[in-house]
């Protein structure tokens, strides 16, 4: 007999999910040369303005059109109604959404630079700095390298902070490509969880400290080693089994005394936008409901809005004001692109419903994640198979172990691990 971990919880859709509005294109950005752009990671800056940064813009409602650059910001607020209203652009001209920092779009043969665009990953602030992660493409979807910039006046300018803030390619065998990151000022860490680009893949996670934000070396993985999860191993992939990811979205959402980390975005593995709500960045991701209330559509004329249908839908991003256990709080950042047209290529606001999963206290949590990873090890051993003395009694300990594990995972915080 050979016990397995259990199976995660199934996907599910939460009622009440909604459009709010288009963020992007004519007679919405377009005033700021932004008539067609997509991602939009956002954040909130010190001076309580929303920053929101997208990838590859065109001044047209099309792509393709004149004026290609990326990355570009435009800053705003959120109305009475929650929609997100853009004021002005951040970068050298509030009156027009430039490019962040000159370069140029290069081809093949690479005369003029030597790769394609630059593609935002996200935005993070820690105090009074903004901090961006980006990608360098050399043809698309090839990353060539990824850095970090910094901005310590709310999104107007931006400085590249060197070169121990550039990371490799095959960083971490490729998943440390596309970033999304917090900080968490409980414990005063920056956690970043990433992927591969483009293709999907596993997410990871690290952390660091906000003033080595610059340094790659300061990076601390989270992984497995010996059966045993810690800081400072290799980062091994936390996500299930499976799961395909591409952009990604991570945001600790703060209420009082309650805190809640989403985690998720495009999850090609689910055919469309998937969110998980964690109690810690370490949380074990397999013991946490997943919901995808965007569904991503490739037949453009079964689309419904308002039911979270979309054509070609990506990004996915936890715009700054979300509120989680709340009906239509969480709001996020959806992208668009009809690839055989070129339009729609855009942004929208939707709202959805995430809530907050049970609490478990830290040292119950890291008992429940390693009840998880002994059952592994026995179920490696090979006398479980067999009906000798040492057999039965090891499948009697798997037994128990999962026992155990349902227990604490169901179990409430308040009672004593």
């Amino acid at each position: 007999m050979r016990f397995r971990r259990p199976t995660p919880p199934p996907t599910t859709r939460p009622p009440g999910d909604m459009k709010v509005a288009n963020l992007t294109g004519p007679k919405i950005t377009s005033r700021f040369g932004v008539g067609a752009a997509d991602l939009g990671a956002m954040v909130e800056a010190a001076n309580g303005e929303i920053i929101a940064v997208f990838g590859d813009t065109f001044r047209d409602a099309r792509v393709g059109s004149a004026d290609w650059r990326s990355p570009v910001i435009l800053i705003g607020h959120r109305d009475d109604a929650g929609r997100v209203l853009f004021d002005r652009a951040g970068g050298p001209d509030p009156g027009y959404a430039r490019q962040l920092w000159p370069y140029v779009h290069d081809t093949s043969p690479w005369r003029g630079g030597g790769f394609s665009t630059v593609i935002p990953s996200d935005l993070l602030r820690v105090g009074d700095d903004l901090f961006l992660h980006a990608m360098v493409i050399r043809g698309f979807p090839h990353v060539a390298w990824s850095e970090i910039w910094r901005s310590s006046d709310n999104g107007v300018t931006w400085g590249h902070m060197g070169p121990a803030a550039s990371f490799a390619t095959d960083l971490h065998n490729g998943l440390a490509q596309s970033w999304t990151w917090d900080f968490d000022p409980d414990d005063g860490w920056v956690y970043v969880i990433s992927t591969a680009f483009q293709s999907g893949s596993p997410m990871i996670l690290r952390r660091v400290r906000p003033e080595a934000v610059g340094d790659r070396d300061a990076y601390v993985g989270w992984g497995v080693q010996d059966r045993r999860w810690g800081w400072g191993n290799p980062p091994t992939p936390i996500t299930p089994p499976g799961e395909q990811w591409r952009e990604t979205t991570f945001r600790r959402l703060a209420e009082g005394n309650k805190v809640g980390w989403v985690l998720g975005g495009f999850c090609i593995s689910d055919r469309g936008l998937s969110y998980r709500v964690l109690n810690s960045p370490t949380d074990d991701l397999t013991a946490r409901v997943k919901t995808t209330p965007i569904t991503e559509l490739h037949d453009w004329s079964a689309e419904d809005h308002p039911a979270g249908k979309v054509g070609q839908a990506y990004g996915g991003y936890v715009i700054p004001g979300s509120r989680l256990d709340v009906p239509g709080g969480v709001h996020l950042a959806v992208s668009q692109w009809n690839t055989a047209t070129n339009w729609p290529y855009r942004v929208m606001q939707f709202a959805t419903t995430l809530s907050s999963p049970p609490p478990t206290g830290p040292a119950q949590a890291v008992l429940a994640h390693r009840t998880a990873q002994w059952i592994d090890a026995l179920n490696d051993m090979p006398d479980i198979h067999d009906e000798s003395d040492i057999g039965l009694q090891l499948a009697d300990a798997a037994r128990a172990l999962r026992n155990v594990e349902r227990t604490l995972r169901q179990r409430p915080s308040s009672a004593r691990p």
